[in-house]
Order: structure tokens, then sequence, then C-alpha cells
């Protein structure tokens, strides 16, 4: 990756001129992909249930150790209200239990169930392999550019100030 800065001017636009709108085009594909939809929702669903991408977030989350509600808020970059609404379709299909803690009665420590690690462990290998198999094709450093690409470029939007308006 080149550092910011070792480029001129003239060559920043002129690599603009030749991108285009293909990034663009390239996460609205990406977004409406039906095939994409088709393969999201059968790895995710659940119990005849598809889970939101928030969902599965939060069942890794709390598989990975009990946590307490407004923390996993806090790791999902999320509201508290909006975590409790997000669990909650998790406790109804018995992946996620609640808890009162007993340090703080004021908390809920969500806990995964037996049911919830083993659909935590089936979607993230079964997302594994799916990643194997769309990827095998491409070379493996090309795999690699494409996750750092990938990383830099959501760094990039989530770092992104709009300049104020006048």
């Amino acid at each position: 990756m080149s550092e910011p800065g070792s480029w001129t001017e003239q060559e920043s636009r002129a690599s603009f001129a030749l991108l285009g709108d293909r990034v663009v085009k390239a996460t609205r594909r990406w977004s409406r992909s039906s095939r994409r939809q088709r393969l999201q929702h059968e790895l995710y669903t659940v119990s005849g249930v598809e889970l939101s991408l928030s969902q599965i977030d939060a069942l890794e989350s709390v598989a990975a150790g009990d946590i307490r509600m407004h923390e996993l808020a806090a790791r999902l970059l999320i509201d508290p209200s909006t975590a409790t609404r997000t669990v909650a379709p998790l406790v109804d299909l018995g992946l996620l239990e609640r808890l009162p803690d007993p340090d703080n009665r004021r908390y809920v420590i969500l806990r995964c169930t037996a049911a919830g690690r083993r659909t935590a462990r089936r979607i993230g290998k079964e997302r594994m392999q799916l990643m194997e198999r769309v990827l095998e094709p491409m070379a493996p450093d090309r795999r690699l550019m494409l996750a750092d690409l990938l990383e830099e470029y959501l760094e990039l939007i989530e770092s992104y100030r709009a300049p104020e308006s006048r």
C-alpha cells in the first residue's frame, strides 16, 4: 500500500478518473445480490427464523462468554435498548438466556445455551467453509489483498468526516 502523500495530485486525479463509480457499483451489486442474500438466508436461518447480522454478532459475542447487556451494546456499537430488542428473538429461540447479575440486580447477564453454542459454532464453521469455496479460485495473495483492502476501505469510511456545510 502506498503511504498517504506518496503520490502526486495528478496521479490521484488520474486514478479517480479510472476508478469512476466502480466501487459504488460493486458495493451496490454486493448488497443487492440475490445469490448472496440466498446464501446468507441459508446460513443464518435457525428454526425457520432468519437471524439478522446484528443478531448473529450478538450470538457470537455471547457464545464467547457471559456478558452484561450494556457491555454487549457497547461491543456491538448500538444503543442498549436496541441490544435488548436484538437479543429478544435469540432468547425466544432458546439460543440465549437472560439472568439477573448477582453482583448488581439492575443489570442483566446474557448467557449462551447449549443450543446457542452449537448454533454459533455451526454458523462460524459453515461461514468459513462458504468463504473458502467462494474464494478458492482466487490466488492466495489476492485473497489476502482483498481482506486488507476491504478492512482499509471500512476504516476510511468509519474515520471519514464530511466537510462542514456552509
